[in-house]
């Protein structure tokens, strides 16, 4: 099983927790790091150093985005990855158990497995849109089929809200590349809560790292 976080390099410290919970449940997974830094204090993760990156630069339209341009390179993991799939997981997020079968889902030759954002009100590539914070990529399927430019191009071209989540959107939408898993693997307020998540996502909560009186925050509070 192949798990991968992207982060700036003074981020590190904060996707601990999550890395914790996941080798607890998963301790064979192997980790990857998308980051700023040639090597971390963290054991047995593969640091994988973008600093001279040539995709995104700070003349390009999503790159002073409010969340992090570190995140546009979500969409070159195919690139950057010598795996042929991979589970991303955002900083914001504790494992709550096997990932075994979030891992094995059958992408049926498309791209993303991902989890529907049922609470909210953005649809801009059709009925549904899809959280990006955790999900499946098929990176055999993105080489075979080259997805990777079109989306650094479309990233580099326009300006987006949900940055590279809008480009997996856009893509995996309009060229039906997108299986729907289950909502335990990114229960957020906006994808909906389960009774047992396996995955608990703060997303859109800008103090989740503080705020103790945030939904789920005893998950984070055992790790951290």
């Amino acid at each position: 099983m192949n798990v991968v976080y992207c982060v700036t390099a003074n981020y590190i410290e904060k996707i601990k927790p999550s890395i914790k919970s996941l080798r607890y449940f998963n301790p064979k997974a192997k980790i990857y790091l998308v980051t700023e830094a040639d090597s971390c204090d963290i054991e047995d993760v593969e640091v994988i150093d973008i600093r001279g990156q040539q995709w995104f630069n700070p003349s390009d339209v999503n790159y002073n985005n409010p969340y992090t341009y570190i995140g546009l390179l979500k969409v070159c993991y195919a690139e950057l990855l010598p795996c042929d799939k991979v589970i991303h997981l955002d900083a914001d997020t504790i494992v709550n158990g096997s990932l075994k079968e979030m891992y094995d889902t059958d992408l049926k030759g498309k791209w993303f497995g991902m989890v529907e954002e049922k609470n909210g009100r953005y649809h801009p590539f059709g009925e549904k849109y899809y959280n990006a914070g955790v999900f499946v990529l098929n990176l055999k399927q993105m080489r075979k089929d080259s997805i990777q430019q079109k989306m650094v191009d479309y990233l580099n071209s326009k300006w987006q809200p949900y940055c590279e989540q809008d480009a997996f959107n856009k893509y995996g939408i309009e060229e039906d590349k997108i299986v729907e898993i289950d909502t335990k693997w990114n229960e957020n307020a906006i994808t909906g809560f389960t009774d047992y998540p396996m995955i608990v996502h703060y997303c859109a909560i800008g103090d989740w790292w503080t705020n103790r009186y945030m939904t789920r925050h005893e998950y984070l509070d055992k790790w951290r």
